[in-house]
């Protein structure tokens, strides 16, 4: 199947590693290193995990900015994201297990699993897990404060230095109702929603003009047209997304385990350093979630390192303002600027 081109990598390498993990049952995952030739070994480590229809490699701008801000007082050694497993790469893996055990439901217990297994695994080196820096995007967030509790568990310190959650809002069961209601109306839009189009042109005019991709920055459009498509089984001649609408659904369809990650990370806020980033826009959740995210967000403030806002941009805002995210974590990352005497 394709994947990235070094085009659309430059000035990066990136290498793929394959890996097992067990929720309830035996699956692959992938996860990706970003790095450069030359790489600091003393710098930053990043770990990024996803949120639901978003394959690894859509993290790709956020990284590269993060490689263009490295500096002598901000230094980076190298880049992982872990696949959600029934996405990209791991869901072709998978397919056969994900046919048949999850067409309805891949809890983010799923995600947090995987992303458990590798950090305890010996993927990353010493020196990577030294500077660990852990950033997650809507249930990816949720889904890398779940591997850290798994971690915790098993007898394992906190893996992270600190953590970056980016339009992934600390929330609790007391969202359930809301999301619940949600769930109706996500299986009938994607039920009916296009998934084989007879060329990668076509396919990227039907991904330009619907809703949330039409918002996504150019950069982030090229990787997917270079990365999401395959030829598709049931119609020869078509091309279809590697992650199928039905595993989108069944991810997004989960069963409330995802929403003891917000209770669970309050208990840790003075042992991991958190920063926020939101977008200003309300485009996802009903009304009354945002409204709960805010009550959440001033009972939590003065434990967490930071709370940022970018402007005109909503849930989205790594695949549509990836260089304002990277720009964050750089600005809450580097030392503080000490001003000379005079």
């Amino acid at each position: 199947t394709p994947m990235l081109s070094q085009t659309l990598l430059d000035p990066l390498q990136a290498k793929s590693v394959q890996f097992a993990y067990c929720h309830d049952r035996p699956l692959q995952c992938v996860a990706t290193r970003y790095t450069l030739e030359a790489c600091d070994p003393e710098g930053f480590t990043f770990i990024f995990a996803s949120g639901i229809s978003l394959c690894q490699d859509t993290w790709l701008p956020v990284i590269k900015q993060l490689f263009r801000l490295s500096s002598e007082s901000f230094r980076v050694h190298s880049a992982w994201v872990v696949e959600r497993p029934n996405h990209g790469e791991a869901a072709l893996l998978n397919a056969a297990a994900l046919k048949e055990h999850y067409s309805v439901q891949f809890p983010s217990l799923q995600y947090a699993s995987a992303i458990h297994a590798f950090l305890t695994s010996d993927i990353l080196s010493a020196s990577e897990r030294k500077n660990l820096v852990g950033a997650g995007h809507s249930g990816g967030g949720g889904s890398l404060i779940q591997a850290v509790q798994y971690g915790l568990r098993d007898g394992h310190a906190i893996p992270l230095k600190s953590l970056f959650l980016v339009e992934a809002p600390i929330v609790g069961p007391e969202v359930w109702p809301y999301l619940a209601l949600m769930y109706d109306g996500v299986k009938r839009s994607n039920a009916r929603r296009t998934s084989s189009w007879p060329s990668k042109q076509v396919a990227m005019k039907w991904f330009q003009t619907h809703t949330p991709w039409k918002s996504f920055s150019p950069d982030v459009l090229r990787i997917v047209e270079d990365t999401y498509f395959m030829p598709d089984p049931g119609r020869p001649g078509f091309i279809t997304t590697k992650t199928t609408v039905e595993q989108e659904t069944a991810c997004f369809v989960d069963n409330g385990t995802q929403l003891l990650a917000g209770p669970f990370l309050r208990t840790i806020l003075d042992q991991l350093p958190t920063h926020t980033i939101e977008g200003t826009l309300q485009d996802i959740w009903p009304p009354a979630v945002y409204d709960l995210i805010a009550v959440n967000r001033a009972e939590a403030r003065d434990q967490l390192a930071s709370i940022a806002f970018v402007n005109d941009v909503g849930h989205y805002l790594p695949v549509v303002k990836p260089h304002q995210v990277a720009t964050r974590i750089f600005e809450m990352l580097r030392p503080p600027l000490v001003p000379s005497k005079l």
